[in-house]
């Protein structure tokens, strides 16, 4: 089966994957008049498609469901997305990713590639992601951007099931983004975290938090002051830009609740700067 190293190269160990699967979503999005459609899509299990919602002003909303409990041991997942220029695409989950208990040595992967184009809009927001027990995770993110694009991803993990006290039982959870902008790399983040090789629950920042969000937006000229909101311990959130153009976003929280509402809250503050409406992502959500 593939491994993954600490650098992040992935080599065959030589034994074989259990039960694993390989899917795959591909979607190209394009503008007709004032509208954005899908064009084209090819759409292999685990992975599923509903059908775009149309909000307003011409942007699509995308579900993916993966079918089954969740990821297991072996599986591998590929997802890319295309936004043709003009296109207005914004991509989620319909639920929590469950990433199941594996055996030792075994892990799931997930590979995802965007491509915006002149004047496209395209947001990835997925709900939380849950490693189980014993489970192993690896992820990539890449994401090419003309420079008039705009782009948004938010990532939430939570860090084990808090009511069954699995907090950093999960063997590793490794995810790494990158954005380049007409072929440079403007930037690159990773998550990288192994309790079982390092103390992470007292570790810096994390200090015991139970859930992380992480993410960017491209072609943000400035971010709007947030809304006074009363001061919380259950949460640390910042949003700011790191160049002309370029926010990031991170959050720490303790619980599910904290963490929704400091998501939301910079998600709305974007939302501003791009001058479009939120895409109020509970509804499309069980």
């Amino acid at each position: 089966m593939i491994a993954t190293r600490d650098d992040g190269r992935r080599v065959d160990d030589g034994t074989p994957a259990a039960t694993s699967v390989r899917g795959c979503a591909s979607l190209v999005f394009g503008r007709r008049g004032p509208r954005t459609v899908l064009l084209r899509s090819r759409v292999e299990a685990p992975l599923a498609v509903v059908r775009p919602f149309e909000l307003p002003g011409g942007r699509l909303v995308v579900q993916l469901v993966t079918l089954g409990p969740g990821l297991c041991s072996g599986d591998v997942v590929d997802v890319d997305v295309i936004a043709e220029e003009g296109a207005e695409v914004v991509l989620t989950t319909t639920a929590a990713t469950r990433i199941m208990s594996m055996d030792p040595g075994q892990h799931a992967e997930q590979h995802i590639r965007f491509r915006a184009d002149r004047g496209a809009s395209l947001e990835y927001y997925p709900a939380l992601a849950i490693p189980f027990p014993a489970s192993a995770f690896f992820q990539t993110l890449e994401i090419e951007a003309h420079p008039t694009a705009r782009v948004g991803v938010v990532e939430s993990w939570a860090l084990g099931r808090s009511a069954r006290a699995e907090y950093l039982q999960f063997r590793s959870l490794i995810s790494r983004t990158r954005l380049s902008i007409a072929g440079t790399l403007v930037y690159a983040d990773a998550l990288v975290l192994e309790p079982a090789r390092h103390d992470l629950a007292g570790a810096g920042v994390l200090d015991g938090r139970r859930y992380v969000a992480a993410g960017f937006f491209h072609g943000v000229g400035s971010i709007p002051e947030a809304d006074p909101v009363p001061s919380s311990d259950r949460v640390d959130v910042a949003l700011a830009l790191t160049r002309p153009g370029l926010a990031y976003l991170r959050a720490l929280a303790d619980d599910a609740p904290a963490l929704d509402a400091a998501v939301q809250g910079s998600l709305e503050r974007v939302a501003r700067a791009w001058g479009h409406p939120l895409a109020r992502l509970g509804r499309f959500r069980c």
